[in-house]
């Protein structure tokens, strides 16, 4: 019988496996050490995830990320909340994250895309993670929110100490607690030095700054800890996706071949990425109501995680799922979830992943991962590749 445990060393290792297992013989499996469910398939995730009715977001005093562990600072944000405070929070923000309003950001993610492109230009080896697609990620992310794009080094900092993991060790580290902190302080600064100097700029932190509940503003704390997720959210899962769908490229040369020769292949083709490659391991609930599911009454009280990577691997949903194929055409995905939950950044990370992918391509059309150098986070939250060293052919 399988045995599962988001903290077990094979889950650092190669969660893939042991989640094939879950979804034959457990998919609704109970971790005793956390009096927790496990939901390993697609359609339950897809179903439950949608549920407000049985399963709260805001319970327990801790975030859906860290529903298990707990040893995340809580930092009050909107994925922390439900409907109807839930909705009134999002309703601020989702339309920075619409079609619309990420059309327009075309030209600047373009212009960060060639800038950032030089370092395919030098010869040499490049590191693509860390100098291309995570400098590329943040500075988007300082457009889209409104922050000193000048700082988006110091942000990344922040961001890649908030997840760091000493000696695959369960659990955030002293000094990424501290950089939680950190980030958290240098928003609360920004955000008084934007009250001081307001502009009319269509950013997200202005939307923030003008906001009016019961009549009164947001207090500037709150709005930190709100941009400190949005500054996390946007900036750590889609450098790992992309980097995941580099090394593809580099194993299928026949796939990649044909994306060279035609670009308006590469949207799909991305979309197979965020498929394939999706870094965060669980995000979870907590259960409200009994909820009957393969056998087992999920308890009021109890936790439940959604463990996304598994769904998006189902025989259940996709024909040959471990096999990556950029002209699939999937129906549905769960690398941003479901539900009123859903994570906004869908098209802001087509736009970036896309604009990125056909500058890489121009530029390094066969390029090559020393595969023996790739370096890996592992841990029981996020997991992906944080270095990708690559020359030409």
């Amino acid at each position: 019988m399988v045995q599962y445990n988001p903290l077990m060393p094979e889950i650092f290792e190669d969660p893939l496996p042991i989640y094939e297992q879950l979804r034959a013989e457990a998919p609704a499996y109970y971790v005793e050490e956390f009096d927790c469910w496990a939901l390993s398939r697609f359609e339950d995730i897809w179903v439950q995830s949608g549920d407000n009715a049985s399963y709260s977001a805001s319970l327990r005093g801790t975030t859906p990320a860290h529903l298990i562990t707990k040893q995340m600072p809580v930092f009050p944000s909107v994925n922390m909340m439900d409907p109807p405070e839930h909705t009134r929070n999002r309703a601020l923000i989702s339309g920075a994250f619409k079609p619309r309003r990420v059309a327009a950001l075309a030209p600047a993610v373009e212009a960060i895309v060639e800038k950032h492109a030089a370092a395919l230009e030098r010869g040499g080896e490049v590191d693509l993670v860390g100098d291309y697609i995570a400098k590329i990620a943040m500075e988007v992310s300082c457009v889209l929110l409104g922050l000193p794009i000048e700082d988006a080094d110091e942000l990344y900092g922040y961001v890649n100490r908030f997840f760091a993991r000493e000696n695959d060790q369960p659990g955030m580290t002293e000094d990424g607690l501290l950089a939680a902190d950190e980030l958290n302080r240098y928003l609360e600064s920004f955000i008084q030095y934007r009250r001081r100097n307001p502009t009319d700029d269509d950013v997200l932190l202005n939307a923030y700054l003008n906001a009016r509940f019961d009549d009164k503003p947001l207090p500037d704390d709150n709005i930190a800890s709100q941009m400190s997720t949005l500054v996390i959210g946007s900036t750590d899962s889609f450098p790992k996706v992309f980097a995941c769908f580099l090394l593809e490229l580099f194993r299928n040369p026949g796939q990649r071949a044909e994306l060279v020769a035609d670009p308006t292949l590469i949207p799909n083709a991305f979309r197979e990425g965020l498929r394939f490659g999706m870094p965060t391991q669980f995000l979870g609930r907590t259960v409200v109501k009994p909820v009957e599911l393969h056998g087992h009454t999920l308890e009021p009280g109890q936790s439940v995680i959604f463990l996304f990577p598994s769904a998006n691997r189902d025989e259940r949903e996709f024909e040959n799922p471990n096999q990556f194929d950029i002209h699939r055409q999937s129906r549905r995905i769960l690398t941003f979830g479901h539900g009123s939950h859903s994570c906004l950044g869908t098209h802001i990370a087509a736009l970036e992943g896309e604009t990125a992918t056909r500058a890489l391509l121009d530029r390094m059309p066969e390029f090559v991962v020393d595969e023996d150098r790739v370096e890996r986070l592992r841990s029981e939250f996020v997991a992906g590749i944080v270095g990708l060293p690559a020359t030409r052919a």
